[in-house]
């Protein structure tokens, strides 16, 4: 069986301009993540966001340049798919065109002989994790801004999904959903309204919530200011209710003033996070309780994007095994809808060997194709493509670094990455000023080999996808100052040669020059762009951008058959 999971606007486009006219028509077609999964005879094949493709970040539009990139890596066509799961969204847009048949229509066109369903965008959030884990049995919490809309029994919006929870036997072919109360638990409504009248106090500046260019960003944004708060006595901010089901209803709402007084940005950002860690971590204490989470613990939806959060979830144990995949927020409900197709005809997907890494493998003669006549240097030992690369690094160099199939999911992890020495903490200021153009309070990642990480962080559990933010150990701070944060944390990656071997044979090296086992790590792209995903877009913002230097790497096997790329350019070097 070959299943496309497919999540977008199908039938209308998304309204970017910020024409205060359109915003109305916006908020009823608004949506994000666009992307497209293929699973073919039971083995994910591909999975690819629509913006890596269109270059509109964040692009929610009718995903066709993933649909045809999904097809040509399964070498398949249109008619050779047999099953089409759409996840459901928060807007009204979507409604129209799911009662009066536009989506099954347009489905259609693209996959003539397919079965086309819908499924609940909740639902798809949580197939997402379940089948990207390696638990038999387990719980599941899925937590968003908003999922499918809820209609009262006239017709009318009565609300959103914005928490649900559940159990899963995957031998047992048993998915039991719990949908939320309405109006309770919007924890990601909640911080991405509060971030948002935070962000515009902090920067003096007029810009409307639902701001195209604003609006996907603010929640990150003041996760980063919360850092500079100095707050010593918080007011905790949630009530439990409802007929002894643990529920959470935050009473401040966006616009006042948490009733705390005349709080500085950075002490608004610091209450914000404390309420939002703390209603969570009470509110899954109680389902814990109540036997609604057991031991095996499966998070999916864009609150858990919230790496101080999830840390904070980790730390109290709320389970002894937490899964959150790579890609959480609506990007991965693609794939958590292909997984619900399989699951439903007694079917599990198998999955690649690492669950961060899902889109296509660039063959060599596709990357000389977009070298073109460019003169290039070709290293046909791999180590020593590294150990050039190291030397680089280590002499302060910015360096792009492209391998191998790309992320899945909005963090560059090691495949599409922009790296750099971490050690002086004018380089974190260094890569913004010349690459990134970020506010000033917010911080870089790092990516560093695993077996030292007790070295440096209080934390020693595995941080593969960077998905929590670990306490650098006090006499290590100024040994990784650019990515140090003012709270003394580090969004951390850590790699190892059985999952990530190409980068890890650089850090290696960059190890052995320095001593140092990490890097600064961000995402390979433009300000304003989304990650770059083929190796004619990484040469291009390589051309656009100020990089010192580019290096694209083949399939990696062993140091002997492996080769890299490299190319003079402009005084600086591809390699």
């Amino acid at each position: 069986m070959n299943v496309i999971g497919l999540y977008g606007a199908i039938g209308w486009n998304v309204v970017l301009s910020d024409n205060p006219k359109l915003l109305k028509q916006s908020e009823e077609s608004w949506t994000h993540g666009a992307s497209v999964t293929l699973i073919k005879d039971g083995e994910h094949c591909v999975s690819i966001s629509e913006e890596r493709l269109s270059k509109i970040k964040y692009d929610g539009n009718f995903p066709r340049k993933s649909i045809e990139y999904c097809l040509s890596a399964g070498n398949l066509d249109k008619n050779d798919i047999d099953l089409v799961i759409v996840p459901s969204m928060a807007n009204q847009q979507f409604y129209k065109n799911y009662m009066n048949k536009t989506i099954e229509k347009k489905v259609k066109r693209y996959f003539p002989k397919a079965k086309v369903e819908i499924a609940s965008h909740h639902l798809c959030h949580a197939y997402s994790s379940v089948f990207s884990c390696d638990y038999n049995e387990g719980s599941f919490l899925t937590l968003d801004n908003a999922g499918s809309i809820l209609f009262d029994t006239v017709g009318s919006v009565f609300a959103c999904e914005n928490h649900s929870f559940g159990y899963f036997n995957k031998k047992k072919n048993l998915f039991k959903y719990y949908p939320g109360i309405p109006q309770t638990n919007n924890l990601g409504n909640y911080y991405w309204m509060w971030a948002y009248h935070i962000y515009v106090n902090k920067i003096q500046k007029d810009i409307k919530l639902t701001d195209p260019k604003y609006r996907e960003t603010f929640c990150g944004k003041v996760m980063g200011l919360s850092a500079y708060g100095n707050i010593k006595e918080f007011k905790t901010d949630y009530r439990m209710h409802f007929e002894g089901i643990p529920q959470v209803a935050l009473e401040s709402m966006p616009g006042r003033d948490f009733n705390y007084g005349n709080l500085s940005p950075e002490n608004k950002a610091k209450q914000l996070q404390y309420n939002f860690e703390n209603a969570m971590l009470k509110w899954m204490k109680q389902l814990k309780k109540e036997n609604y989470i057991n031991d095996n613990l499966c998070l999916a939806g864009g609150v858990f994007l919230n790496i101080l959060a999830n840390s904070v979830l980790r730390k109290n144990k709320v389970a002894d095994n937490i899964h959150i995949p790579p890609f959480p927020d609506d990007t991965g409900l693609s794939f958590g809808a292909a997984a619900y197709g399989l699951f439903k005809n007694k079917e599990q997907v198998k999955l690649p060997h690492n669950i961060s890494l899902f889109g296509k493998t660039y063959s060599d003669e596709e990357i000389k194709e977009a070298l073109g006549g460019t003169k290039y240097t070709r290293y046909n030992n791999f180590g020593h493509l590294c150990e050039v690369t190291a030397k680089h690094l280590a002499n302060n160099k910015i360096v792009g670094w492209f391998q191998n199939r790309s992320e899945f999911g909005p963090r560059a992890l090691g495949s599409r990455s922009i790296l750099m020495n971490p050690q002086p903490k004018k380089n974190k200021d260094t890569v913004n000023s010349r690459i990134k153009h970020r506010e000033e309070w917010r911080p870089f990642a790092g990516i560093m080999l695993e077996e030292y990480q007790k070295d440096y962080f209080v934390e020693d559990y595995p941080n593969e996808y960077m998905l929590y933010s670990l306490v650098v150990k006090p006499h290590r701070r100024r040994d990784i100052g650019a990515i140090t944060h003012q709270d003394g944390t580090c969004r951390i990656q850590t790699v190892n040669k059985d999952l990530h071997p190409e980068v890890t044979k650089l850090l290696q090296k960059y190890r052995d020059e320095t001593k140092c086992p990490i890097l600064l790590n961000t995402s390979f792209n433009d300000n304003g762009q989304p990650i770059v995903e083929t190796p004619q877009q990484a040469i291009d913002t390589f051309n656009n951008i100020d990089l010192d230097y580019l290096c694209i790497c083949l399939l990696y096997t062993s140091d002997a058959a492996d080769e890299g790329l490299g190319v003079d350019l402009g005084g600086r070097r591809i390699i």
